[in-house]
Order: structure tokens, then C-alpha cells, then sequence
């Protein structure tokens, strides 16, 4: 994956693949405030993230993922709600995970800068 000029990843998005980034599971035991949803192209990374991000919503009653296969690259995610659709309760979790995740870039670059800065003051003495 390309790397940008701060050090972080570029995201490279197909849009054929983002296509098919979600599936949502049917049958049994799925409704609109109980949903399984396959995440393809993920890990215990996005995974475990996500869940604990996901839980602190207090209409959430049960989040957990799983991963099926160590050599399948997805995740499956259950959202458990009473009266909040589960794939709204996945995109405001995917929100605030996103904002997480911005401020800790943020915090990280200032640090870099505080650093530098302080280097370039130690190299002058």
C-alpha cells in the first residue's frame, strides 16, 4: 500500500471491491435490530476495534465479531439492539471510529512536530 509524504498509509479504494466490502447474513435469527454483517478484506484489527467502539453505545445490547478462518480474510460483526436498526448502530460506529481515528493521527503529527522541533533546538546547542 502506498505510503504519503506524513508516513501514513494512502487508502487505494477499487471501486469494484468496495463494492462488495459488506454482505449482510439472512435466515434465522436476523431482523432489523439483531444483524450479522461479513466485512470482507478486514481482520481482528478492524474487528476488535470496532466492537469496543460499537459497545459504548448504550442502545447496544450485544456486539462481538469473529473471525471464520485464520486464512479467510473477513470478519463477521453482530450487532444486537432493542430499538435501534444494527446497521445504523455499524455506520455510527464506523463514524465514530473514523473521528478516533483522525484524532490520533492528529495527535501523532504533533508529537512528530514537537519532536523535530526539539531535536533541531538540542542540534543548535
Amino acid at each position: 500500500m502506498p505510503v504519503g509524504e506524513d508516513g501514513f498509509r494512502l487508502p487505494t479504494v477499487d471501486q469494484e471491491e468496495a463494492k462488495n466490502k459488506l454482505e449482510i447474513v439472512s435466515g434465522g435469527g436476523q431482523d432489523e435490530f439483531c444483524r450479522t454483517i461479513i466485512i470482507n478484506d478486514e481482520d481482528h484489527t478492524l474487528g476488535n476495534t470496532l466492537k469496543h467502539v460499537i459497545i459504548q453505545n448504550p442502545a447496544v445490547q450485544f456486539c462481538g465479531y469473529t473471525v471464520p478462518h485464520p486464512m479467510e480474510k473477513k470478519i463477521h460483526v453482530r450487532i444486537q439492539s432493542k430499538d435501534v436498526p444494527a446497521m445504523e448502530i455499524l455506520r455510527q460506529g464506523l463514524i465514530d471510529l473514523k473521528a478516533q481515528a483522525e484524532d490520533l493521527r492528529e495527535m501523532i503529527r504533533e508529537e512528530v512536530k514537537r519532536h523535530d522541533e526539539a531535536k533541531i533546538d538540542q542540534d543548535e546547542t
